[in-house]
């Protein structure tokens, strides 16, 4: 598995796979993807095809990793964790000092990967994914 910059091509793939880890009312839209190619950074892994991928951006010193996502056939494999590295790394050269994200409270395994990654758990967000659906704040200070 390699990890590479997004591609216009993997956007249906991205599409695919945003559906797949996502509600319809908490998913992107299909045309978002054009939108984050162009102004955010995405990274793929890639393997002959597009097992997951990962979105963020930076403000500042500050980096936000706006969405992980894996396909659920290649999950627990480690595919996130690459990502993750990936994107920290990005976001890092990019001056991003303070990452943060928002995580499903009820998306335990998601949860372990971050804190895995160093991230400490913040504020409770309620209704973050929607009524009743909320998230929780990560943190990760780089030094």
């Amino acid at each position: 598995m390699m990890v590479r910059r997004a591609q216009r091509e993997d956007i249906p793939r991205m599409v695919e796979i945003e559906r797949l880890c996502f509600p319809e009312e908490a998913a992107f839209p299909p045309k978002m993807f054009s939108y984050l190619l162009t102004y955010a950074e995405a990274l793929v892994a890639y393997n002959g095809q597009v097992e997951g991928f990962v979105v963020g951006y930076t403000s500042g010193k500050m980096g936000r990793i706006y969405t992980l996502d894996v396909h659920p056939d290649y999950r627990r494999r480690g595919v996130g964790g690459v990502l993750m590295k990936g994107m920290e790394e990005v976001l890092a050269s990019k001056g991003a000092r303070i990452l943060r994200l928002e995580a499903a409270v009820e998306n335990p395994a998601a949860l372990a990967l971050y804190l895995k990654a160093g991230f400490r758990k913040g504020s409770l967000i309620k209704d973050y994914y929607g009524l009743g659906k909320d998230a929780c704040r990560m943190i990760k200070e780089r030094s």
